[in-house]
């Protein structure tokens, strides 16, 4: 599996794939909250709980169905995980 998305036709779509794009998306908003409790300061705290709710709405919007949508949405939340990690 990579992270990138495939637009190669597919006749057996496994839907396991959307339970990986909603575990990148839990550990994003892991990492986002982790920060939160972290924060010194209100505006802070607001900066990370707002980004959590914000993945937690990305994620759910995705159509479990569209293998396209949801490899998309796990390769971008995996990169953005990677970046904030650094």
């Amino acid at each position: 599996m990579t992270d990138e998305a495939n637009s190669d036709p597919v006749d057996d779509y496994d839907p396991m794939i959307y339970d990986a794009m909603r575990e990148a998306a839990n550990r994003l908003g892991g990492l986002y909250m982790e920060r939160w409790h972290l924060a010194t300061n209100e505006a802070e705290k607001e900066k990370w709980l707002s980004l959590n709710h914000r993945v937690w709405r990305e994620s759910r919007d995705i159509d479990p169905g569209s293998l396209d949508d949801v490899q998309r949405a796990r390769a971008d939340f995996v990169a953005r995980f990677r970046v904030e990690e650094l």
